[in-house]
């Protein structure tokens, strides 16, 4: 609610701006305010309302069928799980006919409801009929349930609930049989990536990275316990993977037009998170392994070639690909470099320092915020870590967390003027927000 009155602060504060200007018809500004104040509140109420109908729905199913457990036949439990579970897609086909387009809010959330009954009778079979298998293997089909769906019918909600169960259903495989990666997980979300763009679902595109984030986090902490791989290694190779990621964000493409925006910035952030954590595992320094060569030499040419397309597509200038392939070639070698001399990670402080001023840089040219403010963001988390190095170990405890404290508050002011006046010359306008 906050953010929506904000919103509609700022929308009439530019109304009036540009009814000066000439853009805008004054006469229309009402008409305007009342659309963006009505249809939006009331189509976000109803979309919570539903969702939170379905939550509870399928709450008291789980109870229901709990409370009774003992007492029901099979035949009664297995009726009432795909009776609920049918019923629920009926409903969707009724809003639909009866409804079209206009409010997809309750077909969507039906079909939530029905894929997740679906979910509940997998479970419950499983124990009433004691059928052998793995945990993951239930989740695997679920997810598959709620894909198909998604692919039917189509539905958002459906999809939504798919990618979130695939990173679930990768840690239980990795959790039940820890020897071998769990590379499956790319199969359906590259389906479920196909599904998003042919939806033009750009929320769907954030959610689909943040899982391929999650299961590449995973996938980060299987390595170093099971591969014995060390920090700097999977944090390498996590730079690297997300490197490519964001300058696949930049290839001119239709199938990535939806995932441009989600693709750079998740890419970006994951980056530099990556490089900030290769810095604080720098005491975990060996010899690489043979096998982190080979991937890390693997992800470095996928994204160099993908920097060079981008380049020659000119959606990347000079200096940014310059920039990308620098950092991708620096984050390769870094674990030997590291190896060799452990005095070498200010060479990363120096590199990442570069980075965040890179990123205000490509930031203000595209003006993109996102970009700005994480290079602003990693600049004064890079002079806190240098200072707390440094000056933070000839003094006592307390005077280092107040002179911290002081650098900052110092920090955030100095950074924040020095942004409001970029971001005021790059607009031409003083609003900075």
């Amino acid at each position: 609610m906050i953010l929506r009155q904000a919103y509609l602060r700022r929308l009439r504060d530019d109304l009036d701006r540009w009814a000066q200007k000439g853009l805008v018809d004054p006469a229309r500004i009402p008409a305007i305010l009342k659309e963006a104040e009505g249809s939006g509140s009331e189509r976000g109420l109803t979309s919570i309302l539903a969702v939170l109908g379905v939550i509870l729905l399928g709450f008291a199913a789980m109870s229901f069928v709990a409370a009774n457990w003992g007492e029901m036949s099979k035949l009664a439990k297995l009726l009432i799980l795909f009776g609920g579970m049918w019923a629920s897609l009926g409903v969707a086909i009724w809003q639909v006919r009866a409804n079209g387009t206009e409010h997809p809010i309750y077909a969507e959330a039906a079909i939530l409801l029905a894929v997740s009954l679906f979910g509940v009778a997998i479970m419950l079979i499983g124990q009433m009929y004691h059928v052998g298998g793995e945990y993951s293997g239930g989740l695997m089909l679920w997810m598959a349930g709620a894909l198909v769906t998604a692919w039917l019918a189509p539905s958002r909600a459906a999809l939504a609930l798919a990618i979130i169960l695939a990173p679930a259903w990768s840690l239980a495989a990795l959790m039940e049989n820890p020897a071998s990666l769990h590379w499956q997980f790319v199969i359906p979300m590259s389906l479920a990536g196909l599904l998003v763009a042919e939806m033009g679902w750009r929320a769907g595109a954030h959610l689909l990275l943040i899982a391929w984030g999650v299961w590449a986090a995973i996938t980060g902490v299987w390595l170093v316990g099971e591969r014995e791989w060390t920090g700097p290694e999977a944090f390498a190779v996590g730079a690297l993977f997300a490197i490519l990621v964001t300058a696949k964000g930049h290839l001119p493409l239709r199938l990535i037009a939806p995932f441009e925006d989600a693709m750079i910035h998740w890419g970006l952030l994951a980056a530099l998170g990556s490089g900030v954590l290769m810095l604080l595992a720098s005491e975990d320094a060996q010899a690489p392994l043979t096998e982190y060569l080979v991937v890390a030499l693997i992800f470095t040419g996928a994204a160099v070639a993908t920097i060079v397309m981008g380049h020659q597509a000119r959606r990347l200038t000079y200096l940014d690909a310059t920039a990308l392939a620098a950092m991708a070639f620096f984050t390769l070698a870094y674990p030997y470099l590291l190896a060799a001399a452990s005095a070498v990670e200010w060479l990363l402080v120096i590199a990442l320092f570069a980075a965040a001023i890179w990123a205000v840089s490509y930031g203000m040219r595209t003006h993109d915020r996102f970009s700005t403010n994480l290079g602003f963001v990693l600049f004064a988390g890079m002079a806190l870590y240098v200072y707390l190095r440094t000056v933070g170990t000839l003094l006592d405890t307390s005077l280092v967390f107040i002179i911290g404290g002081l650098l900052l508050i110092g920090l955030s002011i100095g950074i924040a003027r020095v942004r409001r006046q970029m971001l005021t010359g790059s607009t031409g306008t003083g609003d900075v927000s």
